[in-house]
């Protein structure tokens, strides 16, 4: 994990992190586990975005790649 200061939650077969750049705990979080195809984005505020574990690889490949670095 690249930022282990984040709050997370590692299982066997899962990941929880949330991302707080502020420290509160209504910050959106990204659930992923081996065992189902789909990732979860989000959080009750701020509602959740489900990917395919294929759709959220071809966004991590334009991530890496620097595709959205301009709107940063």
């Amino acid at each position: 994990m690249y930022n282990i200061d984040l709050p997370h939650k590692k299982g066997e077969n899962d990941l929880m992190i949330t991302f707080c750049g502020s420290g509160k705990c209504k910050c959106p979080s990204i659930h992923i586990d081996r065992d189902n195809d789909t990732i979860i984005i989000g959080g009750e505020e701020e509602g959740y975005t489900r990917f395919t574990k294929e759709e959220f690889k071809l966004f991590m490949d334009e991530m890496k790649d620097g595709t959205f670095d301009s709107f940063i």
